[in-house]
């Protein structure tokens, strides 16, 4: 069995706010992905190694993890769908129990993440040694247009890079994975972290034939407006959230979120003139392509540098030491705001505090070349000469988008995207959350969300208006209140909370809240952990008990049609929203495709209870 060249998964914020900037003065676009430990980047590495020699097998002949392809339709939705330029290999990942599944035994869908499925810690978390322990098939898909799951010919683009086709994407593949194992009784729960947790809940809520419940930690899924939320959302509560966990509320000294506020007072009173400009490169150690040459220029470039990395920090204050990458301190948050305790500290002190900070969070990669450097440069720091004064900008301007790739008329041209890039396509099509930040109920500096100015970035970089309303017109309240079987999770350090549901919306709609960060209780399980945060484990465990039970005992007493039923045929392409092809040119039989073969000691028959 091929597997693609493993790399380790590093935490997305540790050194550079963005992955990509795409919206970099009107919003500072926070990544939001859980971050990992050495401890899951080391277990990641070796399965992938492990997978990819010896393939050891479980006591009942099983691999203990297969890396897979499936062929998928690029369009779910159109009426041409059997041209070979509109089909890709759809990559996945199976995870076998120790003990052989039963017919009432779970299977647990890890919805696909924004990053190539080889850089996932597969097979790692608490709800991952859950599904170990009680029998259950783990599926990881990975997400349509990260790495080899991606349909890269010209014609299509990104025009089918949608959250509704990535959902059918994981319906068609578990209705496949059910038909082909003989399954198709066996209840599916969904799982998913941070943006994977709003598929896993979106799926509960559009394919509850095939979904039975979901299980969803750190979603931004009621971060956007209309949605009929009472309250409704508020922009300002990512940076109340932020400031609040640099707050002695949150274990922090009870002087750091004023002093952090007079930290960019500070920059805005000495940006204007050449001398204010000197002391902050000089008090702030800048590297020389760092340095301060404009209130402009430092608005865009130190001022949301600083920002970002409060926020990032923030939404990964983990209890634990090297949480996404060596050198970074648990609890980072409270750690650098040691260094604001003073509330009598000066502009020099401010200046030369937050550099040390910044040291802090990213593990003194911004420090390496012995100056703070904001832009990866490796000068180091000269000093500015004195020249004339330079009127104040004012407003806030952006930054030019950079160059696209230009696309060849050729069909064996590929269209090659970064990670970040992709899902700053994302985030301005379906996934947006706007934040905005006005130094005043938080301790940054004012920074409102401006929708038309990220509108005018998206069209530029991407050629589309971003799908303000997406958001609302599929998933409001009222569609979330008519599901079930749902539960939520948020950590309160996590400046996400502020986007995500924390209340019980109905009996079987709840949410639980716990002292740590974002996605933290999706994660394996540590010594350091709060009671929170197993609280909130113990509490999703239970539901997946409870759920799983119901739909085994609704199975004996009610003749449920499974959709996977449906497709109780020998085809290669075929799937929720398809008709069956097997004409298709270079398509292969359904077992042959990925040599799965029929798990026979199952049963479809329901089974008593």
């Amino acid at each position: 069995m091929a597997l693609l060249k493993h790399s380790m998964r590093m935490c997305p914020a540790v050194y550079v706010l963005l992955s990509v900037v795409l919206l970099a003065a009107s919003l500072p676009q926070i990544d939001a992905v859980r971050g990992t430990t050495h401890a899951d980047r080391k277990q990641a590495e070796e399965v992938w190694i492990k997978a990819a020699s010896t393939v050891p097998t479980t006591s009942y002949g099983r691999p203990e993890i297969q890396l897979l392809t499936k062929t998928m339709s690029v369009d779910h939705f159109g009426s041409v769908q059997y041209s070979r330029n509109d089909t890709f290999e759809m990559q996945f990942a199976l995870v076998w129990p120790a003990d052989a599944p039963t017919a009432d035994s779970p299977i647990f869908l890890f919805c696909g993440q924004e990053t190539p499925i080889t850089e996932v810690s597969v097979g790692s978390g608490v709800y991952s040694d859950y599904a170990n322990s009680h029998g259950a098939l783990q599926i990881w898909p990975e997400h349509r247009y990260y790495a080899q799951s991606s349909p890269y010919t010209p014609v299509d683009n990104l025009a089918h890079f949608t959250i509704e086709q990535a959902l059918v994407d994981h319906v068609e593949l578990v209705l496949y994975i059910q038909n082909t194992l003989n399954m198709t009784r066996n209840p599916v729960i969904a799982l998913g972290s941070s943006y994977s947790a709003q598929l896993a809940s979106y799926l509960r809520m559009r394919y509850p034939d095939v979904i039975a419940g979901a299980v969803s930690s750190s979603p931004t899924s009621f971060g956007c407006p209309g949605l009929g939320l009472d309250p409704s959302y508020d922009p300002f509560g990512f940076a109340k959230v932020a400031t609040r966990t640099a707050s002695s509320e949150a274990g922090s000294a009870a002087a750091c979120p004023a002093n952090v506020q007079k930290f960019f007072q500070t920059l805005f009173q000495l940006a204007p003139n050449r001398a204010g400009r000197v002391q902050i490169n000089q008090d702030m150690n800048l590297c020389s392509d760092s340095f301060v040459t404009s209130v402009h220029q430092m608005n865009q470039t130190l001022a949301q540098f600083v920002q970002g990395q409060w926020v990032s920090a923030s939404q990964y204050n983990a209890p634990l030491a090297d949480f996404g990458a060596t050198g970074i301190p648990a609890n980072r948050v409270q750690v650098a705001c040691d260094l604001f305790n003073d509330s009598s500290m000066q502009a020099s002190d401010l200046l030369s505090a937050m550099t040390t900070a910044m040291g802090i969070f990213t593990a003194n990669a911004s420090l390496a070349n012995g100056c703070l450097d904001i832009t990866g440069a490796t000068a180091e720091p000269e000093p500015e000469p004195y020249g004339p004064a330079e009127a104040p900008a004012t407003g806030v301007v952006n930054l030019a988008p950079e160059p696209e790739p230009e696309l060849s008329d050729s069909s064996d041209s590929v269209f090659v995207l970064s990670a970040g890039d992709k899902f700053a396509y994302q985030m301005c099509n379906q996934v947006q959350t706007p934040t905005s930040f006005n130094g005043v109920t938080d301790m940054f500096f004012d920074l409102p969300f401006n929708l038309d100015a990220n509108d005018d970035m998206c069209f530029q970089r991407f050629g589309i208006h971003m799908q303000y309303n997406w958001a609302a017109y599929n998933f409001g309240l009222s569609a979330v209140r008519q599901s079930s079987n749902i539960y939520f999770t948020n950590g309160v350090y996590d400046p996400f909370i502020a986007c995500g549901p924390t209340v019980d919306i109905s009996e079987t709609i709840t949410a639980q809240v716990y002292e740590g960060c974002h996605a933290y209780d999706f994660g394996p399980a540590y010594p350091e952990d709060p009671p929170s945060v197993g609280a909130a484990r113990t509490q999703g465990a239970t539901l997946i008990g409870q759920w799983v039970d119901a739909y085994n005992k609704a199975k004996t007493t009610v003749p449920l049609s499974n959709a996977a039923d449906l497709f109780d045929l020998s085809f290669s392409l075929g799937g929720y929203t398809q008709v069956v092809n097997d004409t298709l040119s270079g398509s292969q039989s359904f077992t042959s495709q990925l040599a799965l073969e029929p798990y026979s000691t199952l049963s479809n028959q329901p089974s008593a209870v």
